[in-house]
């Protein structure tokens, strides 16, 4: 891999940790009864611009080729049941038009590796999975268990192998799920290309 797509894949992984921790803080923030909206910006395009120039020539990105989605689900729209894919129906940035927002599933326009997040809020005292799925089957788990009356949120990240066409999704397999001021997202970007 040459300097500039490794400038590339540790430019979007730095975006994408700065973006969740900044969901996790106002999570945190909003849980205690306050709100700080300046923690999680409002536009990921923006900060990844911003991102770019303050890292300059070591962060290469050709928009031409890539692939970047941000959605969540509508506030207070939990998903009480377990469902095959979850719909995250507010969609922040669809920058190659790969993620459905009505299917909920994510369509790779062309081969290469991907990096994708999700999160789980569980209802209070539940035990819950929620499960990132490729072409059906599963490949990532978010498992809690968590005491009576208490609930955390949980992210977790992988990165996928795929070819032009496979589709990922995010699964609720058991328990429920709360929505709650965007704490439940799923968001993904083409890392690089695949080259014989």
């Amino acid at each position: 891999m040459d300097s500039f797509r490794l400038g590339n894949v540790l430019c979007l992984i730095l975006l994408h940790c700065i973006y969740q921790s900044g969901a996790i803080e106002n999570e945190l923030e909003n849980m205690q009864g306050v709100t700080n909206e300046k923690i999680r910006p409002n536009n990921p395009l923006k900060l990844l611009a911003k991102t770019k120039a303050k890292l300059g020539a070591a962060c290469y990105w050709s928009g031409e080729s890539e692939v970047v989605f941000d959605a969540q689900r509508s506030t207070m729209t939990h998903v009480l049941k377990p469902v095959e894919a979850i719909v995250y129906d507010k969609v922040n940035v669809n920058y190659g038009g790969a993620y459905n927002n009505k299917t909920g599933k994510f369509t790779s326009p062309k081969c290469g590796f991907y990096f994708f997040g999700y999160s789980s809020l569980p209802g209070r005292g539940m035990q819950t999975d929620v499960a990132l799925v490729k072409n059906g089957t599963v490949v990532s788990l978010i498992h809690s268990v968590l005491p009576i009356n208490s609930s955390q949120l949980a992210t977790k990240n992988t990165i996928l192998q795929l070819q032009e066409g496979d589709q990922v999704w995010v699964k609720l397999v058991t328990g429920n799920l709360w929505s709650r001021d965007g704490s439940l997202s799923f968001q993904g970007f083409r890392v690089a290309c695949i080259t014989k």
